[in-house]
């Protein structure tokens, strides 16, 4: 696939939950409409997500209220990619969001993600 697909969903993520403008616009891109499902679906499903990543992250022996809101916003986009779109391979999924991931974060934080991505992918 396309790492800068899942890294153009964070960020349009990100620019909504930030952002007091709630408006908000997508460049073109080769797989704009599965940007603007998994974009759009985050926020459907977002309480879902939230339950399933806190879920995950007590398996870890992490509370969700400690972790930054972009990692959070990685973790329940790539969630969200893995249980509902289903379009891709989880591994493809799983490996590009930890490129976006090390874009941002440290090696420590990449373990985090992988690690509840692997549950959530063999939870299914």
């Amino acid at each position: 696939m396309n790492p800068s697909l899942r890294l153009a969903v964070v960020q349009k993520i990100y620019e909504k939950t930030t952002s007091s403008n709630k408006n908000i616009s997508f460049q073109k891109h080769p797989y704009q409409r599965l940007i603007k499902k998994i974009f759009y679906g985050y926020f459907e499903k977002e309480a879902e997500l939230e339950a399933f990543l806190e879920k995950s992250l007590n398996r870890e022996k992490v509370n969700i209220h400690n972790l930054e809101l972009l990692l959070k916003i990685i973790l329940k986009a790539s969630i969200y990619e893995l249980i509902f779109v289903k379009k891709t391979p989880f591994k493809v999924v799983i490996d590009e969001y930890l490129d976006v991931t090390g874009k941002y974060f440290d090696k420590n934080q990449k373990k985090l993600v992988n690690a509840i991505l692997d549950a959530v992918y063999k939870s299914k």
